[in-house]
């Protein structure tokens, strides 16, 4: 069966069908060797509901605008088919790198968009719909209702092996922590006590276009782009517990380089922010014995940061 819809994202493309009766289906990751040929198909630009411009730094496999083509012969004109593809490109690509806080916060953007099509957003939502919920429910300071996000809830509770009758969600987490292995997103707290996002070394960064190469701007401004992503990926990030903290045995500490002092060749970590405190009582719950975190900075800009962290 030939392909109908695809959506191109930084470098994966994701393929979607549409039946005779209009139900739009998600047909999975294209997986040839060869790039689909989308010559005569219709180019649609995805939503600017998710802009990466709107960070300083964020993973160049997120740092994107999805594009989504149609094959001549299929109609996506109703408007929920529409709004769906233009919508749901951003939130593939978050799920295959596994970045859970991006991928709920832009579920959370169009949630009246994405339950039109409820069964579906869940089916591409179940990889990732633990940490998800986690990230979602545990890991922003404005606190989320589970049963507020019922495809990311469902799918996580049978994950979960999840029964209120025997436990609460805190409880169900820390169950599964403790057996497994897990890698989630965390927006960070308390980043305004600290100096790190406020200090303007990420502007320093940008004064490097000024020495782009009028004669090859593409060439030489492709270098820089890529050698700042090189850099911010390149920031050690130290996510620790702090039992000795006064105020909470269950605090967990982030610290990251200073991008300024690491220009100029000094080393050395800054406070940064803390997990919120209900995740960070549930992740030292689970697994007390364990103080270090394996952490990566995941994106961040002047209002958020946020790291990934193995739990």
């Amino acid at each position: 069966m030939n392909a109908q819809i695809l959506i191109k994202t930084a470098n994966d493309w994701f393929e979607f069908s549409k039946s005779k009766t209009g139900m739009l289906d998600f047909v999975g990751k294209w997986e040839n060797k060869n790039l689909p040929d989308v010559e005569g198909w219709q180019k649609l630009t995805s939503s600017t509901y998710y802009t990466p411009s709107v960070y300083f730094y964020i993973n160049k496999k997120l740092s994107f605008c999805p594009l989504v083509y149609v094959a001549p012969d299929v109609d996506i004109s109703d408007i929920d088919t529409f709004a769906y593809l233009v919508h749901i490109g951003a939130i593939l690509q978050a799920v295959e790198e596994k970045n859970s806080a991006l991928a709920g916060e832009l579920y959370l953007r169009r949630r009246e968009v994405f339950e039109k099509y409820s069964q579906l957003t869940q089916f591409i939502l179940e990889p990732l719909c633990v940490e998800i919920l986690f990230s979602l429910c545990y890991g922003k300071m404005n606190n989320i209702d589970p049963d507020d996000i019922p495809l990311v809830f469902e799918s996580a509770k049978e994950k979960l092996d999840y029964d209120s009758s025997r436990e609460d969600l805190d409880q169900a987490f820390i169950r599964y922590f403790k057996k497994n292995t897990v890698k989630v997103s965390l927006e960070l707290v308390g980043t305004n006590f600290y100096e790190w996002q406020k200090k303007g070394s990420f502007y320093f960064l940008y004064k490097l276009y000024d020495n782009a190469d009028v004669k090859d701007i593409f060439g030489s401004t492709e270098a820089i782009r890529e050698a700042k992503y090189q850099f911010y990926e390149g920031l050690e990030v130290s996510v620790q517990a702090e039992p000795y903290n006064p105020h909470d045995k269950n605090s967990i500490l982030c610290c990251i380089e200073n991008p300024e002092s690491k220009i100029l060749g000094h080393t050395g970590l800054e406070k940064v922010g803390h997990i919120r405190a209900l995740a960070a009582e549930i992740i030292r719950e689970a697994k007390p014995k364990k103080l270090g975190y394996s952490s990566k900075l995941s994106y961040f800009n002047d209002k958020v940061i946020v790291v990934e962290i193995e739990v």
